[in-house]
């Protein structure tokens, strides 16, 4: 009877949230507001408020339910010419740019707050992936810039995984010098860099691999229900496996989705299965997105913040000065390696990947890095001998409250003023960098 009870419970609980959400998705079309932005800020009301006591934010169905579907949809329906024709300004951000914030918020978080250096650099692991759905929502709300959405959505895309790649390598470091074990226990330092190598190019590759073997799969038959069932193994499978042969699932998803999204779509599915498979994904993202996002702010509503405020105050500066940092020198360093390579190739290319990115661009690439589910669910998967667990949970909740409602309301004043410049399309052997 108990067991029952807590079962009738949280269905309840999930029901209130799905018409929660239905609510505050009709109010908010009506007031033009980021609709996922709007949940956290009705999330954090209901925490606030404690009218939901008995609702928590769940490490394992963050990172084994809701992350492996949104990064597949999100894969899945990427414009995969705007990925290729932006690959260097995505990689820039998502590796050497994601790298550039950990270690400032390191540097930060250990000079102002006194924390050992491990210790805060395991904060800047955390700390560091984007969650730009929020921000996504508000630029194609007000028709910003395609290339914009694509350059924002891929860096998001890639730097899950490698922020929680970064994430396993810091732990395990912190856990070695601490003599409990970890990841990285018992192993010299080439299979330490063969693991990290594994953790950051290995759930990609794997990922690919599964994409183009269930592509020539579904050929085979011509059912729209069965290949959209396949999609759905795809997406839960290829996570399970990565995370069983230790590389990151995360990116296994990506590389899954990004596969079939493209290859598998164009080859191995018909017209109607593609509008099926379309449907059911958009469907599936946007009831994860709704349920997390609210739960989400319900979370960050319930967290006593007011406990760690000045090791927050120095995260979020170590956040934003990493932010800063990475993309007013490597989006500059972007454009010097296009217009080089036009100078040394005659400027032959295919679509405005090849050009510069807009510097007007670069204070929106700035304040579209918002912190989210991510980060909270690492965090609550620390173990209970890290030091310090619940000063670094609490200065991780107070990272996303600032960026997620700070920044999103920011960037909702701001926009509708924002330049619409668009870059233009980049004919065969047109010269790059000329205007």
């Amino acid at each position: 009877m108990i067991h029952s009870a807590i079962v009738t419970r949280d269905i309840g609980i999930t029901e209130l949230l799905v018409v929660l959400a239905l609510v505050i998705a009709f109010v908010s079309r009506r007031l033009k507001f980021p609709y996922t932005l709007a949940l956290v800020l009705a999330g954090l009301l209901l925490g606030l408020l404690h009218l939901i006591p008995d609702l928590r934010l769940d490490p394992d169905i963050v990172l084994f339910l809701f992350l492996p579907a949104l990064l597949f949809e999100g894969a899945w329906n990427i414009d995969t010419r705007a990925l290729l024709a932006n690959w260097l300004a995505i990689l820039l951000l998502a590796v050497p740019g994601l790298l550039i914030s950990l270690i400032v918020v390191g540097a930060v978080t250990h000079w102002g707050a006194g924390l050992p250096w491990l210790l805060a650099l395991l904060l800047g692991a955390i700390v560091s992936p984007t969650d730009p759905i929020a921000v996504l929502s508000l630029l194609r709300q007000l028709g910003m810039p395609d290339r914009l959405c694509a350059i924002i959505e891929g860096e998001s895309l890639f730097n899950d995984g490698i922020g929680a790649a970064a994430f396993v390598l810091v732990l395990g470091a912190l856990l070695l010098t601490l003599g409990t074990g970890g990841p990285l226990a018992g192993l010299s330092g080439t299979l330490i860099a063969l693991k990290a190598l594994w953790l950051l190019g290995g759930g990609l590759l794997l990922g690919v691999a599964a994409g183009v073997a269930v592509s020539y799969l579904v050929r085979a038959v011509d059912d729209a229900l069965l290949e959209t069932a396949v999609t759905f193994g795809v997406a839960y499978g290829i996570f399970l496996v990565a995370d069983a042969l230790g590389t990151s699932g995360l990116l296994a998803v990506v590389g899954a989705g990004l596969t079939l999204g493209s290859f598998g779509r164009r080859t191995g599915m018909s017209e109607h299965t593609r509008e099926v498979v379309d449907t059911v994904w958009e469907f599936t993202g946007y009831l994860a997105n709704s349920l997390l996002f609210l739960v989400l702010g319900v979370a960050l509503g319930s967290a006593p913040l007011f406990l760690a405020l000045p090791i927050i105050a120095w995260a979020v500066l170590g956040v934003v000065l990493g932010r800063a940092i990475m993309v007013y020198t490597l989006l500059p360093l972007h454009d010097l390696l296009i217009r080089w390579r036009g100078t040394h190739t005659g400027g032959s290319g295919r679509i405005y990947g090849h050009l510069p990115v807009q510097p007007i661009w670069r204070p929106l690439i700035l304040f579209s890095g918002l912190r989210g589910a991510l980060s909270l669910a690492l965090v609550l998967t620390l173990p209970p001998e890290t030091p310090q667990r619940g000063l670094i949970e609490l200065a991780v909740y107070g990272v996303v409250l600032v960026t997620l409602v700070g920044q999103g309301i920011g960037l909702r004043m701001i926009l509708p003023r924002w330049p619409k410049a668009e870059s233009p399309v980049v004919a065969e052997n047109h010269p790059v960098g000329v205007p």
